[in-house]
């Protein structure tokens, strides 16, 4: 976005040290400023070129300011732009593109003005009345300020409207605080504030000047500007303390209501437009006008300054829309395009895209770098009446088709809440951009949620009186609570039948499950064991085919062994009576050679023996080992084909009863799902009545507990 120039080159750094004054402790201008605002500030501010329409080149001059306004506040350095410009404390910094200037000459400007900004040596001082109210900023902050946004404070606002009505007048006035749940509607002379989280109300401001046709909260959301007044008569603008309802400032010297206000960013300004085509500007300070714009050729029906304080959009009813620089009042833009009446004005965020509404059913987005259109649409038939900006670039509109509509920045619609009974008028969107709140011409407001467009409260734009207040809530919370019984136990039984046909729901779904996987299990158990028996069948009949080869190669063996053990006693019983012959006979060699043979005869027998044994052995083992492996594959064989049979057996059990437990699902589902939906009215029911409890509860305790500011 392009930046204000003001009072450009005021300070011109053009280097070079500080001279002696001519007095340090009493400055003069002829003495000691005219010499700084020769070497700094002539090039622009001189009687041949004079940029911001300011000239400093003599005391008379400087006096007179420029389009900026005064330049030099006698007594009041901090209100004085010649140094706040100069030291850099303001913006725009001066100059433009340079340094501050040297600090002594900064302390020479500050010292001249705070002891009353003499013309010479044998001038009076005057110091300017110091101002009314201190309420003007610093500097900005972008966004949400720190701390807790200010909410009205109980007790301090008054508890009784100043008027009801036979019925509520039109909603001409509409705001939602930009920090807080909290909304301004404009009443019967007086604004009634709501709780935008709760419904509740929490306070009245009164207006004695007539008819509110604006509100407008301020930017950091600590102030509230009412504005309006009695038609061919006078308009006031009232800035008001959130947390109070304390007055601030009164500003208004108009001849007719005023239509449309705001407070500039920065809290030094307030604009107005009313049905004299002009745009006043006032002072916060001290409450005069600071200028006046004179482009309009129709009532001025929106007025808005931009978030940063830079800009001021102001519309008329003939279709007009421009931008101005909030501090000169030069013209900026000028937006052409619409064919009837400007009826609202709204800024995005960071001040680079403003939108407008109009009677012709358009709302039309404009870019601030050249001005451009970027965006137009029909919104309501008949007319658009009022626009506003979410914080989250989303749009929010209402108008003659009585209905209120959210929109994004390209025109689709996202949302369309319910429909008045008679044309919108105003419309705003909460702090959180959870809600959005509008109010008719029959004086009906409501609010509905952003995100499901249903309505969540409808706001009173004419309360009773605080005592008839007391005695509904009274009567409200006596009803509320009888009827709190009854929908605990409607809400509690729901919720039992909820739990309990979740219950039924998930062990149907779980004896489906196991059937399911019993069945599973019991069919792989049949493949598994029918292939482990069609493996053993092989293996058993290997092993019977060894025990068949090593049965017959026993018996013989053992019959061997039989028959060498009796040749083996025989022989030896033989050879021993040889052996017991030769002994006798010692001299008979024949004896002994026989002897001797039948010996080593037995000998050989008895080798033979062992090794028939050995024979014996193994095939016995051999038979052994194979019977054994037999016995083992059979027992295998065996066990799987019984297992097959088992497990077939619970197969056949088993399948019939899938279906049954699968069919048993779906009904337990339903009536789960029936039942839990039955829990949402009841829970919205009990919600219901448990907000009227507290909402009256609150309300009772309010009315009794803080005394009424009449």
């Amino acid at each position: 976005m392009r930046h204000l120039t003001l009072l450009c080159g005021l300070v011109a750094l053009l280097g070079g040290g500080s001279r002696v004054l001519a007095d340090a402790k009493n400055p003069t201008f002829d003495d000691d400023v005219l010499p700084i605002v020769k070497q700094h500030c002539v090039n622009c501010h001189s009687n041949d070129k004079q940029k911001g329409d300011l000239n400093l080149a003599t005391y008379a001059a400087l006096q007179k300011g420029g389009s900026s306004g005064a330049a030099v506040k006698a007594g009041d350095p901090g209100k004085s732009r010649i140094y706040t410009l100069s030291a850099h404390i303001e913006e725009p910094k001066m100059p433009p593109n340079g340094n501050k200037m040297p600090d002594a000459q900064l302390a020479t400007l500050k010292l001249w003005v705070e002891q009353g900004a003499r013309e010479n040596s044998g001038s009076k001082v005057a110091a300017a009345p110091k101002a009314s109210t201190e309420i003007g900023l610093k500097s900005l902050v972008k966004g949400r300020p720190e701390g807790p946004p200010p909410m009205p404070a109980l007790g301090k606002l008054k508890l009784e409207p100043v008027l009801t009505a036979r019925r509520p007048g039109s909603i001409l006035a509409l705001a939602a605080s930009p920090w807080a749940p909290v909304v301004a509607i404009g009443g019967q002379k007086q604004v009634i504030l709501y709780n935008t989280d709760t419904g509740a109300l929490v306070g009245f401001i009164p207006f004695e000047h007539g008819q509110i046709n604006s509100i407008k909260f301020s930017r950091n959301a600590q102030l509230l500007l009412v504005a309006g007044g009695k038609g061919g008569q006078s308009g006031k603008a009232v800035l008001y303390k959130v947390e109070t309802g304390e007055k601030v400032i009164e500003v208004g010297i108009e001849s007719d209501a005023i239509l449309s206000a705001d407070i500039s960013a920065d809290q030094t300004q307030i604009a107005v437009g009313s049905p004299s085509k002009l745009v006043r500007v006032y002072s916060t300070a001290d409450g005069k006008v600071v200028r006046e714009i004179k482009k309009h050729t129709d009532w001025v029906t929106a007025v808005e300054y931009s978030p940063d304080g830079v800009l001021l959009a102001t519309g008329d009813r003939n279709g007009g829309a421009f931008v101005w620089e909030a501090f000169t009042g030069r013209e900026y833009f000028a937006l052409r395009g619409h064919t009837a009446a400007v009826t609202d004005i709204a800024w995005r965020d960071d001040s680079n895209v403003l939108a407008t509404g109009s009677e012709d059913t358009t709302i039309k987005l404009w870019e601030m770098e050249n001005g451009g259109n970027i965006k137009s649409w029909g919104a309501h038939g008949g007319g658009t009446a009022s626009v506003r900006f979410t914080h989250d670039g989303k749009l929010a509109s209402t108008g003659r088709d009585k209905v209120t509509k959210l929109w994004d920045q390209n025109g689709t619609a996202l949302k369309s809440f319910e429909a008045f009974p008679d044309l919108g008028l105003k419309v705003a969107v909460t702090h959180d951009n959870a809600r959005v709140i509008a109010g008719d011409w029959g004086g009906v407001v409501k609010a509905w949620s952003a995100a499901d467009a249903k309505a969540v409260a409808v706001l009173d734009a004419n309360p009773l009186p605080a005592a008839e207040r007391l005695k509904k809530a009274e009567a409200t919370l006596t009803a509320a609570a009888t009827k709190l019984q009854v929908v605990q136990a409607a809400f509690d039984a729901a919720a039992l039948k909820a739990k309990q046909a979740t219950d039924a729901h998930t062990a149907a779904v779980a004896n489906a499950n196991k059937i399911n996987a019993d069945l599973a299990a019991a069919q792989k158990a049949v493949t598994d064991f029918t292939a482990a028996a069609n493996a053993a069948k092989p293996l058993a009949d290997a092993a019977k085919a060894e025990v068949d080869k090593a049965a017959p190669a026993v018996a013989p063996a053992a019959n061997k062994v039989a028959a060498l053990e009796a040749t083996v006693t025989a022989e030896t019983a033989a050879a021993k009576a040889l052996a017991d012959a030769a002994a006798k006979a010692p001299g008979n060699p024949d004896l002994a050679a026989q002897s001797k043979k039948k010996a080593d005869a037995v000998a050989a027998l008895n080798a033979e023996l062992a090794a028939a044994k050995k024979a014996h052995t193994d095939a016995a083992a051999a038979l052994k080992t194979a019977q054994e492996k037999f016995a083992a594959q059979s027992k295998a064989h065996a066990d799987a084909t019984a297992q097959i049979a088992a497990h077939q057996q619970k197969v056949a059990a088993l399948a019939p009863t899938v279906k049954p437990a699968a069919d048993a699902v779906p009904p337990a589902k339903a009536a789960m799902d029936a039942a839990n939906a039955a829990v949402a009215p009841a829970k919205a029911a009990l919600d219901a009545v448990n907000a009227e409890v507290t909402g009256a509860k609150a309300t009772i305790e309010q009315l009794k507990g803080a005394a009424p500011k009449k």
